[in-house]
């Protein structure tokens, strides 16, 4: 409807432009004769000069004519620039009418997506409503939780001043734990002094006894977890430069035999290994708890001035000599235990190499019985400390057998004899001692005589494997 309106207006503000002769022309009818000059009748009598004003009518109506025929044609054009503007007018008209259904569409999606918003908008401000109230809410746990931890804080506090008021009597009873700690250490040390000037000993002998026993248990068990984990490597040589080597560097504690047997026809064996084992152990530890200062060349002469006082002073000067001389003279040896435990491994190592360990296998096996043989060596100082520190009564000496010694069943027991109960039963030649004994030696004033003399006991026989044991094929 609204189109058809634009339609009809525009055409008729197109026709009013139009000359009205124009117009009559367009829609196919004459001009009338109202329209024409009007012509003077004929008979009637005109003056001369109608003629004239004849022709120009005639030329006026030969120019109308021709203006007709231009107009008409110029009217033909206009009609046709008309159907151009119409259909361009159609065709705005589509354009227009398409354009109107998409802004429609468009208008539609707008409305449903600000449908949409509306939607969210509102769900937005449920939420930031329900944000508020949570808010609300939370503040009001912040604000009770502030309540509560200021109350904590005050409780703490409190705790705090007690805390501080009890460490403050803590310290104080610690200082006077300290300050009596030291008192009584002054008067112990006082008190072992006066042991020592008096001739009283620290420790007593069914205590040295033991120390000894736990010495050779720890030997006995270390060297038999040893030899569990020990494996014969067939391509080391029982005879080149490094197992030579070894075996020298070992006599001094085994003897020359052992080295021997291990490295020919008892190569492998590793029973007579426990044996070797125990005997380097045995003699290691003796030569611990009987040394001044763990430095050759030092306890040669510390033992001849003990030869000396022996000789001329009483047991009690005698003792408290040795003991003082045991406790000082070790001071060049800060870390002793470390020291003598790593003195001690390298002796295992020559001793398992000799045996045809690879070196390989003496690392892994030195390293998973490190502790065992720290053992034994910790064992050792605490009886050196015992026998050589804490006694001055008498002296305390541990007793091993050399090798090649005939067997004594008064003064030793064979330790390796599987069909005898008795350990004392026995006969050949010793070739290592396994587990070291313990004599007793006190030097007493007899009644009548000028020189005293030593009275001597045996308080635990050392233990020994005889040759006949690997003759027999007991090992």
């Amino acid at each position: 409807m609204a189109w058809s309106l634009l339609h009809s207006s525009f055409m008729q503000s197109i026709l009013s432009i139009v000359p009205l002769t124009i117009r009559k022309s367009l829609e196919g009818s004459p001009a009338s004769p109202q329209d024409l000059p009007s012509s003077p009748s004929v008979g009637s009598e005109r003056p001369e000069p109608w003629k004239d004003e004849v022709d120009r009518w005639r030329q006026l109506a030969d120019k109308t004519g021709t203006e007709r025929d231009q107009l008409r044609h110029e009217a033909n054009q206009l009609h046709v620039e008309l159907q151009r503007l119409a259909q361009d007018l159609d065709q705005a008209r589509n354009e227009a009418e398409e354009g109107f259904k998409a802004q429609e569409q468009e208008l539609q999606r707008q409305r449903e997506a600000m449908k949409k918003m509306d939607e969210e908008v509102l769900k937005r401000e449920e939420n930031i409503r329900k944000m508020a109230d949570e808010v609300l809410q939370r503040e009001d746990d912040v604000k009770r939780r502030e309540d509560e931890a200021k109350r904590k804080d005050e409780e703490l506090e409190k705790i705090r001043d007690e805390l501080r008021k009890a460490m403050n009597n803590a310290f104080e009873e610690k200082q006077q734990r300290m300050s009596t700690q030291a008192l009584l250490d002054t008067r112990l040390s006082e008190v072992e002094e006066l042991k020592l000037v008096s001739g009283t000993d620290v420790v007593a002998e069914d205590e040295v006894l033991k120390l000894l026993q736990k010495l050779n248990v720890d030997i006995a068990q270390t060297a038999k977890a040893t030899r569990e984990v020990f494996k014969l490597d067939k391509n080391t040589r029982p005879n080149g430069k490094a197992a030579t080597e070894a075996a020298g560097a070992i006599e001094g504690w085994v003897g020359s035999a052992l080295p021997v047997l291990l490295s020919t026809q008892h190569r492998g064996n590793a029973v007579l290994l426990q044996a070797a084992l125990q005997a380097m152990a045995v003699a290691f530890s003796s030569w611990i708890s009987s040394s001044y200062s763990f430095m050759h060349e030092h306890d040669q002469i510390l033992d001849e001035t003990y030869k000396y006082v022996m000789n001329s002073e009483s047991q009690a000067v005698l003792g408290r000599w040795r003991a003082l001389t045991h406790k000082y003279a070790k001071q060049g040896m800060p870390n002793l235990v470390d020291e003598l435990t790593k003195m001690f491994i390298t002796d295992v190592r020559n001793l398992l190499l000799v045996a045809g360990a690879s070196t390989f296998q003496i690392d892994s096996l030195v390293s998973r019985r490190r502790d065992g043989f720290r053992a034994i060596v910790e064992s050792a100082i605490n009886l050196r400390k015992a026998i050589g520190e804490d006694i001055v009564s008498c002296d305390f000496e541990t007793v091993l057998i050399h090798p090649g010694d005939v067997f004594d069943g008064a003064t030793m027991e064979n330790s390796y004899d599987p069909g005898s109960k008795d350990l004392t039963s026995g006969s050949g030649k010793v070739i290592c001692t396994s587990a070291m004994g313990l004599r007793r030696c006190k030097k007493i004033k007899t009644h009548g005589k000028a020189e005293s003399q030593w009275d001597v006991s045996v308080l635990h026989k050392p233990q020994v494997v005889l040759e006949s044991a690997i003759l027999s094929g007991s090992l």
